[in-house]
C-alpha cells in the first residue's frame, strides 16, 4: 500500500508543502531581541524594558529554586522564547502544530525551548514561567543527568507526574482551586488511583490530580524523595518505582492517598449535603459537559453561555433563561469566518442594556476582535480589532448603550479600555504595571468594580502569590479606591446589583469558592452561598456569574468534574454576614496538613520574594543568532527477508529534522530503503516560516513500485506449462522542487511551485510454476514491457508548474473527518520530453447530524494534450479510490480488466455514511477507552479513460465506447491504533463483474478521506 500511495503522488506530482491541512497563520514578522542572563537566552521582541527585566529575575529565581529539588545544573543556557500575547503566541514557528486558547506554554524536548506568551494577569505569567521551567528540568535531567536515562524514558513517566510536578513546584500544597477538584472527588466518591489517573487521563485531569499526589508524597516523606521517584518511574514505570523507593506498590500507594484525602475532608466539618441554590439551568442533559462563562441578559429573558455540547468545538448559544431550551448558536468557527476561536478560558461576554445585542471577544485573524451579534438573529453587526491591543477580554457593557469595557493587554501590561460603539474612539482608563481585570460598570454608569493585584503588589508579601483585590474606578474622575476586603484572597469577577450600592464578586477566602455580596455604604460583606465544591469556571480566573437588572443570578457550578449553569433569585439566597479581614486558607491546604518530612517546595514558595534576584548588570542584549540545531534524528527500524520468492530485501531508513532556535528555517532529511538495493531512496527539503509566505524547497531521489500477477504458460526448459508472473515496475523519480503558499486565513490558501524531474523505469519479471513452485527472475527491456501493455517506459525529463487553490476546515473524529469540508482545486503544465497538461479536482464534504456523519467526495485528476497518454496511466482500483478493484480481483478474460480501469483521465465519486462505533462516550456508540473506530457503509464508483470513442458508429447505433464506469458497494471497520496508524478492513461488494463472486475482502492503511 505505501508503494501505491506513493503512486498517486507521483501521478499527482505538485510541488507543494501538503495536499490538505489547516493552516498555521503568521501574520506579522516578529523581530525578536535576545537578553542573556546567568542560566537563560530570553528571546523577546517586547519594547517594555521593565517588564523583560522582572522576567529576566523570575526566571533565575525558578531556576535556583526548581534547582535545590532537582539537584541538577544546566549545562548550558536554556532558551526562552516570550510572545507579547496569546494570539501572536499561538503563530509561533519554534513549535510545530497547533496552539489552542487552552495552552498557557510549550517546553519542547530536543532543544528545551520554553516558549510561553505574556499572560493577562502577572500571576498567570508567572505561573507559566515557573511551570514550564521545571519540564526544561525534567527534559535535562533525563537527556543528560543520568547515564542510565534518555530522552525515549520519557515515555515511562504518566503525564500526572509530569504535570502534577510542574503544577505542585509553583503552587504547593496550598490551592484552593484544586482543593475543589480533590473534595467534588470525595464528594462522589471517584478519588482516582494511580492506575486510573495513568489510564484515564481523560477523566482524571493531569495537572489537578497530579499536583495533589505530589503534594502528599511532599508531605507525607518529604521533597527529597522526589527526584528518587521520578529518575525510577522514567527508568522502569511508576510501578515498579514505587516498590523500589517507598517498598510497596503502586495500589497501597493509591490507597494511603485516598485515606489521607477522606481523613481531611471528614474531619473538615463543612456541610456536604448543601444543594446548589436556584435551578439548573444548563447541564449535560441539555447541552454539554463544560457549560461555562454564563452571561444573563438584564431583562432576565436570555441566557449565553460557552459550551461544547457539539463536540468539535467550544461555541456560545443562546438560551432561555426560564427553561434553559438553547435558542441557536450565537456564533462557531466552524461556520463564521470571522471566528477563529472563543476565549472561552478566563473570558465572558456582555448583554446591551437593552438586551438586544450581545458583545464577546474572538480570535480572529491573529488577534482578538470585539463581536457584536443581534439576539434575535444571531447575525454579526460589528467585528472590530481594537488598534493595537492584540489581546483584550471581559467585554462588560454601559449604560449608555454605547460603550463597552475591557481588560486589555499591551506591551506586558493589563490595563482597563472602553471602545464607543457608535464614535468609534478607543480610550485607556489604567496605565500602570497592575493586571486590572473583569471590569463591569454600575448601573448608573459612574463606577467600574474591577479585580486587580494593585494591593499585593503594592505590599512587602514575601509569597509566590500574587492575589487579586477589588477595585473601584470612578468614570469622571479616573480616581482609583480599592475596595479592603478579604486580604490576601483572589477576589474575582465582581458585579454591580440593580441597586448601585451592592458588589456580588467571587472568593476564596475561606478556601473554598463562594459568592460573597459586599455594600458600599456599611463596607459589610455577606457570604451568599456555603458550598463544599464551589462557584468556578475552567481555571481559577474564568468568569463564573452574572446578574440580570432584576437580581437574578445565573452562575457555573463545578461537580461530578463537570460546569453546570444554575440560575437563582436574590431572594432564594440566605445571606451570612462574615468579618471582611477574616481569610482562614485551611480548606485550601491539599491533603494531609502536615510536613513530615524535608519541606523545601512549600518553604521556598513562601519565601519567594526573599530570593536574591540578579542585578541589571547581569542582564545583557546578546546578538539574535539563529543556533542552528538538530531538532530529532530517529529511525524506522530495520527488517530483512530471505528465501521467499522474490529472493532478499532490506527495509529501513531514517530521517531528522534541523531548524533555528525561532523555528524560522527548517531543513528535513530523509533516506529509506525498502526492498533491494534499486528501492534506496532520499530527501532533503527546506522551508522558510519567517513570515505570513512560506515558501521552500527538495532534492529527492524516490523509488516507486508496483505490480501484478497473471496467469498463463511458460517454457522454465521442460516445455511450456502452467505459471504465474509476476511484473515488478519501479519508477524511479530524480527531482528538485520549489514552492510557496500563501494562507488567507486558516482554511484558505494558495500555491504555486515548479520542479525538474528524471523518471527511469525498470521492470522485473518473477516466473513461478503452478504445480512446481520452481521459478526465476527476468530483468526484461523497458522495450518488452511497453510491448506488454505498459505503456511507454522510456527515461525522460519534464518541468512542470503547478497551481492550486486549498481549503480545509474538516474537523476530524477518531479516524477520520465527521464535520466541515475540504477541497483544492489546481492545474500543473508538463513542459520538456513530454508537453501536457494536468487539472486537479478534490471536493469533499462532511455534514454530521449526531451520531452521523454523511461524507461525499469527487476526486479528478485528468491529463490533457499532445503527451497526456505518455506516462504510466492513472488506475482507479486502489483501495483508496474504489474499494472491491484491486489487481488480485480484476477479471482479465471478463468484463473489468486493467485497460477498463486505467487511462489518462479519471474521475471517482465516494459516499459514506459513518458512524463513530467504539470511543468516547459521547461519541460513539460503544464507550471505549482504548479501541477508538468507525463503522463506515460505503458506495464508490468511478471511471477511468483516455477519451470517448465510437468505432464505426452511426447516428443509429451506439458502437463501442471506451468509457465504462464502474461501482461497489460495502462496509468497513476504520481503526485507530493508539495514534500510530489508521488500518480500515472492508467488504466490498463490485457491481462489474470480477474473480470474486460475492465480494471481496481488502485493507486500507490510511484515515478516512
Amino acid at each position: 500500500m505505501l508503494f501505491a500511495l506513493l503512486l498517486v503522488l507521483f501521478m499527482t506530482g505538485s510541488a507543494t508543502a501538503q495536499y490538505f491541512g489547516q493552516n498555521k497563520m503568521r501574520y506579522k514578522k516578529l523581530n525578536f531581541k535576545v537578553y542573556d542572563t546567568p542560566h537563560f537566552n530570553i528571546y523577546y521582541y517586547l519594547k517594555n524594558d521593565s517588564v523583560m527585566r522582572w522576567l529576566a529575575k523570575e526566571a533565575e529565581v525558578w531556576y535556583d529554586m526548581h534547582q535545590q529539588v532537582f539537584q541538577d545544573t544546566f549545562i548550558r543556557k536554556n532558551p526562552i522564547i516570550l510572545y507579547n500575547n496569546h494570539p501572536e503566541f499561538q503563530q509561533t514557528t519554534a513549535i510545530n502544530g497547533e496552539i489552542s486558547v487552552g495552552t498557557g506554554g510549550v517546553t519542547e524536548a530536543f532543544k528545551q525551548r520554553v516558549v510561553m506568551p505574556l499572560m493577562q494577569i502577572n500571576q498567570q505569567t508567572r505561573h507559566v514561567l515557573g511551570h514550564e521551567m521545571v519540564h526544561a528540568f525534567q527534559y535535562r535531567v533525563i537527556m543528560e543527568g543520568n547515564d542510565s536515562t534518555r530522552l525515549e524514558n520519557i515515555g515511562n513517566i504518566p503525564l500526572w507526574m509530569i504535570e502534577g510536578m510542574a503544577e505542585y513546584f509553583f503552587i504547593g500544597k496550598k490551592d484552593a482551586f484544586t482543593a475543589m477538584w480533590l473534595r467534588d472527588a470525595y464528594l462522589h466518591k471517584d478519588i482516582p488511583s494511580l492506575k486510573q489517573m495513568t489510564e484515564q487521563s481523560y477523566d482524571y485531569f493531569p495537572y489537578r490530580y497530579g499536583q495533589a499526589f505530589w503534594s502528599f508524597i511532599g508531605s507525607t516523606y518529604g521533597d527529597t524523595v522526589i527526584m528518587p521517584l521520578f529518575y525510577e518511574t522514567a527508568k522502569y514505570g511508576y510501578e515498579f518505582a514505587m516498590r523500589r523507593v517507598f517498598g510497596y506498590d503502586a495500589q497501597t500507594m493509591s490507597t494511603l492517598w485516598r485515606n489521607s484525602i477522606e481523613q481531611a475532608y471528614r474531619n473538615l466539618g463543612k456541610d456536604t449535603t448543601t444543594r446548589p441554590i436556584g435551578i439548573n439551568l444548563i447541564n449535560a442533559r441539555n447541552a454539554g459537559s463544560m457549560n461555562v462563562s454564563p452571561s444573563i441578559s438584564p431583562n432576565g429573558k436570555y441566557v449565553v453561555y460557552l459550551s461544547e455540547q457539539d463536540l468539535f468545538s467550544i461555541d456560545l448559544y443562546l438560551a432561555d433563561a426560564s427553561t434553559g431550551k438553547r435558542i441557536r448558536k450565537l456564533g462557531s468557527k466552524l461556520t463564521n469566518k470571522d471566528i477563529d476561536e472563543f476565549s472561552f478560558l478566563e473570558s465572558a461576554g456582555s448583554f446591551s442594556p437593552d438586551s438586544r445585542k450581545f458583545a464577546f471577544s474572538v480570535f480572529s485573524q491573529g488577534k482578538n476582535k470585539l463581536m457584536i451579534v443581534d439576539v434575535e438573529t444571531g447575525n454579526p453587526v460589528l467585528v472590530e480589532a481594537m488598534g493595537d491591543i492584540v489581546e483584550f477580554a471581559n467585554i462588560a457593557w454601559a449604560p449608555d448603550g454605547e460603550t463597552v469595557v475591557f481588560s486589555g493587554l499591551v506591551e506586558g501590561q493589563s490595563d482597563l479600555y472602553t471602545y464607543n460603539i457608535k464614535t468609534k474612539e478607543l480610550k485607556q482608563l489604567t496605565n500602570d504595571p497592575y493586571s486590572d481585570y473583569q471590569p463591569n460598570y454600575s448601573k448608573d454608569g459612574k463606577y467600574i468594580v474591577f479585580s486587580t493585584d494593585r494591593v499585593a503588589l503594592q505590599g512587602d508579601s514575601r509569597s509566590v502569590d500574587i492575589p487579586m483585590n477589588l477595585a473601584l474606578y470612578e468614570v469622571a474622575t479616573g480616581k482609583i479606591v480599592n475596595i479592603d476586603v478579604f486580604p490576601g484572597a483572589n477576589n474575582l469577577n465582581p458585579h454591580f446589583a440593580a441597586n448601585g450600592e451592592d458588589i456580588y464578586f467571587l472568593s476564596n477566602a475561606d478556601g473554598f469558592r463562594n459568592l460573597y455580596r459586599y455594600n458600599l455604604s456599611s463596607a459589610t460583606v455577606e457570604r451568599m452561598t456555603d458550598y463544599f465544591t464551589g462557584i468556578s469556571g475552567i481555571t481559577e480566573y474564568s468568569p463564573a456569574i452574572s446578574i440580570s437588572d432584576n437580581d437574578e443570578i445565573v452562575y457555573s457550578f463545578f461537580k461530578k468534574k463537570t460546569y453546570d449553569i444554575y440560575k437563582a433569585k436574590l431572594s432564594e439566597f440566605t445571606p451570612e454576614r462574615v468579618d471582611p479581614q477574616y481569610v482562614d486558607m485551611t480548606a485550601a491546604i491539599l491533603p494531609p496538613n502536615i510536613d513530615r518530612g524535608v519541606n523545601v517546595v512549600n518553604r521556598n514558595l513562601m519565601n519567594f520574594n526573599v530570593f536574591e534576584r540578579i542585578s541589571d548588570e547581569q542582564i545583557t542584549n546578546i546578538p539574535y543568532s539563529p543556533k542552528f540545531k538538530l531538532d530529532y534524528l530517529a529511525n524506522a527500524g530495520i527488517g530483512m527477508s530471505v528465501g521467499s520468492r522474490y529472493g532478499a530485501g532490506i527495509s529501513s531508513g531514517v530521517q531528522g529534522q534541523f531548524s533555528d532556535i525561532l523555528g524560522y528555517n527548517q531543513i528535513f532529511a530523509a533516506l529509506n530503503i525498502n526492498g533491494e538495493i534499486y528501492d534506496f531512496g532520499g530527501q532533503v527539503a527546506y522551508i522558510n516560516q519567517r513570515s505570513r509566505w512560506n515558501w521552500g524547497g527538495a532534492i529527492s531521489h524516490i523509488p516507486y513500485m508496483t505490480g501484478f500477477s497473471v496467469y498463463g504458460y511458460e517454457d522454465f526448459g521442460y516445455g511450456n506449462e502452467p505459471a504465474v508472473s509476476t511484473y515488478i515496475i519501479r519508477s524511479f523519480q530524480t527531482q528538485a522542487e520549489a514552492f510557496v503558499a500563501y494562507p488567507f486565513n486558516r482554511s484558505h490558501r494558495f500555491e504555486v511551485g515548479g520542479a525538474i524531474a528524471r523518471y527511469g523505469y525498470r521492470v522485473d519479471k518473477w516466473r513461478q510454476s503452478y504445480y512446481f513452485g520452481y521459478g526465476d527472475r527476468q530483468k526484461i527491456s523497458n522495450e518488452e514491457a511497453s510491448q506488454l501493455g505498459f505503456g511507454n517506459l522510456d527515461p525522460f525529463v519534464i518541468q512542470q508548474v503547478n497551481a492550486g487553490f486549498v481549503g480545509d476546515n474538516a474537523v476530524f473524529g477518531l479516524t477520520a473527518p465527521l464535520q466541515g469540508f475540504r477541497y483544492r482545486i489546481g492545474a500543473e503544465q508538463y513542459f520538456g520530453d513530454y508537453n501536457f497538461s494536468a487539472i486537479n479536482i478534490d471536493l469533499r464534504k462532511y455534514n454530521r447530524y449526531n451520531p452521523v456523519t454523511l461524507a461525499a467526495r469527487f476526486y479528478s485528476y485528468m491529463r490533457v494534450g499532445n503527451d497526456s497518454k505518455a506516462l504510466y496511466p492513472l488506475y482507479i482500483g486502489y483501495p483508496y479510490l474504489i474499494r472491491g478493484y484491486e489487481s488480485g480481483n480484476v477479471d482479465v478474460t471478463g468484463n473489468v480488466g486493467f485497460e477498463q480501469l486505467s487511462g489518462a483521465k479519471m474521475a471517482v465519486a465516494n459516499f459514506e455514511i459513518r458512524i463513530p462505533f467504539t470511543g468516547p462516550e459521547k461519541l460513539a456508540v460503544i464507550k471505549s477507552g482504548l479501541l477508538f473506530s468507525d463503522l463506515n457503509f460505503f458506495v464508490d464508483g468511478g471511471v477511468a479513460w483516455d477519451k470517448v470513442q465510437y468505432d464505426n458508429a452511426t447516428p443509429n447505433q451506439s458502437g463501442t465506447k471506451d468509457f465504462r464506469p464502474v461501482y461497489s458497494a460495502g462496509v468497513s471497520l476504520r481503526v485507530n491504533l493508539f495514534g500510530a496508524m489508521i488500518l480500515e478492513p472492508y467488504y466490498a461488494i463490485p457491481f462489474q463483474k470480477t474473480k470474486s463472486k460475492f465480494g471481496t475482502f481488502g485493507l486500507n492503511f490510511a484515515p478516512g478521506w
